[in-house]
């Protein structure tokens, strides 16, 4: 030290730097035991226990050992299997579904019967059963079907005819266009209509070609009066009816025909009630095909006032031209037109 109390720094070599400590044996086996476990406690001398002493130990989350080794409790490769199967059925059954709703329209659509009077378009009928099934095949009726089933010839006269839905009765005739009282012998009228049976039991009426009766297809027959002297099988349908007037409606002169729309032709056909039309006499050889009905029928054709009751055109070349809009005033909805055909009740 010099005088001045300040500590003299030799030039020399720098110092050495202070000895490392030896690392402790109790520290690098704690940092071990952290980081890399515990090391085995067994060795060659001593296998490791079976593993169905570790098959009961629980996981953190609930899991045992063993479920773990199986695959329960993960999302394995089972899990994604289900959920695709899953998906799958979910979109079958959705295309099943659209399927099925197609085909029922389809079907719907395709077993509309048609019923018209003469020359007349269809405007509504209710079928008796579906024309045509899910699978694309048509149903035929019952072979050899017991009564009321057949082709039967119905002999009719023209009883009544009610011309009050009408301002011009001239606007609205009935085919033979004579009543009975008029004319026996004129006011005949028959129909040739067959009955069909389908499992259930079920029957349809349909008319056969004839350009002066109704005609109509597959209407559903309804038992009526079941055991009673009134028992019947019963029809009705909605037609439009064209007349060509007795009278001249113009000034002029022209052709014309007037059209009832939602005109209803209903018809009972019984079963014990007796008929006394036509004569003995005049009741002529069953034919081939169709048989005489054997008991009484009732057959009629109805329609009640209103608005375009009737519709009237004047017709061209056998055309439908001008609409009359003079000489025809709508009458209430109560008054009616008809024509009634029965084959009993004739004076004896």
């Amino acid at each position: 030290m010099s005088a001045d109390g300040l500590s003299v720094i030799h030039e020399s070599s720098p110092p050495s730097p202070p000895p490392i400590p030896e690392k402790s044996a109790r520290r690098s086996q704690y940092l071990a035991r952290r980081f890399l476990g515990d090391p085995p406690r067994h060795n060659h001398e001593k296998s490791p226990p079976p593993y169905s002493d570790l098959a009961g130990v629980i996981g953190p989350k609930g899991v045992k050992s063993s479920e773990v080794r199986n695959g329960v409790g993960k999302g394995g490769r089972g899990g994604w299997i289900r959920l695709v199967l899953f998906t799958l059925f979910v979109v079958l059954a959705i295309v099943g579904l659209i399927v099925g709703l197609v085909v029922g329209m389809k079907g719907k659509n395709s077993s509309s019967p048609s019923s018209t009077d003469v020359s007349a378009s269809t405007l509504g009928a209710s079928p008796a059963i579906s024309t045509s099934s899910s699978a694309g095949a048509t149903p035929t009726p019952l072979p050899n079907a017991p009564f009321p089933a057949g082709s039967y010839t119905l002999r009719t006269f023209l009883s009544t005819v009610l011309t009050n839905c009408t301002s011009n009765p001239a606007t609205w005739r009935c085919y033979p266009y004579s009543t009975y009282a008029d004319s026996p012998a004129s006011s005949a009228a028959t129909f040739n209509w067959e009955i069909a049976a389908w499992p259930g039991p079920a029957y349809t009426i349909s008319s056969t070609q004839n350009p002066f009766a109704f005609s109509f297809a597959n209407i559903s027959l309804k038992l009526l009066d079941a055991g009673k002297p009134s028992e019947r099988y019963y029809f009705s349908t909605t037609m439009q009816k064209l007349v060509l007037p007795s009278a001249a409606l113009t000034a002029d002169n022209s052709a014309t025909q007037c059209t009832y729309n939602d005109t209803t032709l209903h018809a009972s056909l019984y079963t014990q009630m007796a008929s006394n039309y036509p004569p003995a006499s005049a009741s002529g050889a069953p034919g081939a095909t169709f048989q005489t009905w054997p008991h009484a029928v009732s057959v009629e054709q109805v329609v009640g006032g209103g608005v375009d009751t009737p519709a009237c055109y004047k017709t061209v070349d056998g055309k439908q031209g001008a609409r009359l809009l003079e000489g025809i005033t709508p009458q209430p909805a109560g008054e009616l037109c008809s024509c009634l055909y029965i084959n009993y009740g004739v004076p004896s």
